[in-house]
């Protein structure tokens, strides 16, 4: 028995009438060639020709033999014949004729030198002949005495004679044989190789940026919904929300912000982290009413417009306590700067005392609006979070995670602490843990897998960030204009559309991208920068370290 290639009949062409001939060839093949034979039917070709026009072909029959060859063959069912003009006809059992599009031989002959033409293209292949042989086979048809042309020698035909006494692979072997003796053997490798070519299994996988698109748009859809919040909170003017990394805290702070202002409210919203603070200015311009600022960054604003005289002394005490005590004062001199709502993001990375310098900043301690959004994961930030204690007293808790993929949540839940977040997104892609020996191998890793991104459309540069997990100024990457030679890049809170972002791990807080590459994880050591780090990406993640950083930074998860 030969191998056949499909080794069973598809139901479909047992159902057909018209390939009636062929299925009679396959079966006759199937039990008179032996297993050192593989058989493949109905075999399309598609060929481009140098003027960009197509050329498509199909072998009824490819038998390939390691040792003999390859033979492409034609099936013609009905009772052929062919004119005096060249024009060959069959004619079905039912009496009907049909006028053939080009001979069979022609057909034969083209699917073996296309077959040829790709085998010759492999390396090891390409200075062997090959034993390429062509041939007809007309099964309702019985054996002429003499040759049917100059291109048509009985040779290259099997009748319905060859069939029926069962000494089809007789003829295929015969045929084989003739040119085998002066040919290269196919050998194994060229077995492969044509069944690479003809028949290998293949699996299409979608494009990233399409999957990606995808998964995006549910995200979309989630962060959307969470402004029901916003609904159910309405009536409490000071609120306090907490929730884990990717919980929606940065997105309804802005939304509170938007609605105040529109109401009428000199609104401020504020954070910790400039950067952030830029990207939300970014993300709606100017607006009437609303105020964004980074907290130190809205100290000094306004004590100028107070005229308060700010030291000009740099360091941590000048912006634990210089800075917030000139808000202090400028809003003292000054009252009508106060606001109506103050929204705060970011709030655990607010000290205890500026909690009371922002209440100081609103026209009514007790009435005017003031929502804090804050990150309540005790696992980073510990038992010693005394900034709660001064938070409203009314408070509020997002459980869902609506930022991070599945995929991504995953890596998160080591470092949450017992309550964690429940993870509402998309499954997604899987998370790239890449091993490297050295940080060299780590950049050139990142350099060549963001600029693959950008090359292939996959992603546009500003939804990709690349983070480091210790200075920026020390990150061997960030050293040039240029990743993989060709995208700009930025820092966070520089950033442009067509330009990656590229900045620390820690300025990166509050912020996110839809793919963020992480190296020199060696410096990520405290659970809190992990934790930061990991929950950045909505879409893709890729971490990049030596092998016990990874195992690290995984905390214990499966690989």
């Amino acid at each position: 028995m030969a191998k056949m290639v499909p080794s069973e009949i598809p139901e479909l062409l047992l159902a057909d009438p018209k390939r009636r001939a062929e299925r009679h060839v396959y079966q006759s093949l199937d039990r008179e060639l032996g297993g050192d034979f593989t058989v493949y039917w109905s075999r399309p070709w598609h060929r481009f020709r140098p003027d960009g026009t197509g050329r498509d072909g199909e072998v009824d029959f490819v038998v390939a033999h390691a040792d003999l060859g390859v033979l492409a063959i034609e099936v013609k069912g009905g009772t052929v014949s062919c004119n005096d003009q060249g024009q060959w006809v069959s004619v079905s059992g039912s009496g009907t004729p049909y006028n053939l599009k080009r001979s069979p031989v022609t057909q034969a002959m083209e699917g073996k030198h296309e077959l040829n033409r790709r085998l010759k293209r492999l390396a090891a292949l390409s200075r062997r002949t090959l034993n390429m042989c062509h041939g007809v086979v007309l099964p309702d048809n019985s054996r002429p005495t003499k040759d049917l042309g100059a291109d048509a020698p009985l040779e290259l035909f099997a009748f319905g004679n060859e069939i029926g006494a069962g000494k089809l692979g007789e003829w295929v072997r015969e045929t084989l044989m003739r040119g085998a003796k002066a040919c290269d053997p196919l050998g194994p490798e060229g077995m492969r190789a044509l069944h690479e070519i003809i028949a290998a299994e293949f699996e299409l996988r979608p494009h990233l940026a399409s999957v990606l698109a995808h998964d995006m748009k549910k995200i979309e859809l989630l962060t959307a919904e969470q402004a029901y919040v916003l609904e159910s909170l309405a009536g409490n003017p000071q609120m306090a929300i907490a929730g884990a990394a990717g919980t929606g805290k940065t997105l309804l702070a802005l939304e509170k912000s938007l609605r105040c202002a529109k109401a009428g409210d000199r609104t401020l919203l504020t954070c910790f982290n400039n950067a952030l603070a830029a990207h939300l200015k970014g993300l709606v311009g100017e607006v009437e009413n609303l105020t964004i600022a980074g907290f130190h960054e809205l100290c000094g604003k306004v004590a100028h417009q107070a005229k308060v005289s700010v030291p000009d002394l740099q360091g941590p005490v000048f912006y634990s306590k210089t800075l917030p005590n000139a808000l202090e004062q400028a809003m003292q001199a000054r009252p009508d700067l106060a606001y109506d709502a103050i929204i705060v993001d970011e709030g655990q990375d607010f000290d205890r005392e500026w909690y009371d310098t922002l209440r100081l900043s609103l026209k009514d301690m007790d009435a005017s609006t003031f929502h804090v959004f804050f990150d309540d994961n005790q696992r980073i930030y510990g038992g010693a979070q005394s900034f709660v204690d001064e938070l409203p007293k009314l408070s509020f808790r997002l459980i869902r995670n609506l930022r991070n993929t599945r995929a991504i949540h995953r890596c998160l839940t080591p470092w949450y602490d017992a309550r964690g977040a429940i993870s509402a997104g998309p499954a997604g892609q899987p998370v790239d843990w890449i091993e490297v020996k050295s940080k060299e191998q780590a950049y050139t890793n990142a350099s060549a897998f963001v600029a693959d991104l950008v090359k292939t459309a996959q992603l546009q540069a500003s939804d990709i960030a690349i983070l480091t997990g210790g200075a920026r100024d020390k990150c061997g990457l960030f050293s040039h204009a240029q990743i993989g030679g060709a995208v700009p890049i930025s820092a966070s809170d520089l950033r442009g559309k067509n330009r990656i972002w590229c900045d620390t791990a820690r300025r990166f807080k509050g912020l996110e991208a839809k793919c963020v590459v992480l190296v020199d994880i060696d410096q990520l050591i405290d659970d809190e920068l992990i934790y930061v780090a990991l929950s950045r990406p909505s879409l893709l993640l890729r971490v990049i370290g030596l092998p016990a950083d990874i195992l690290r930074l995984k905390g214990g998860l499966g690989s």
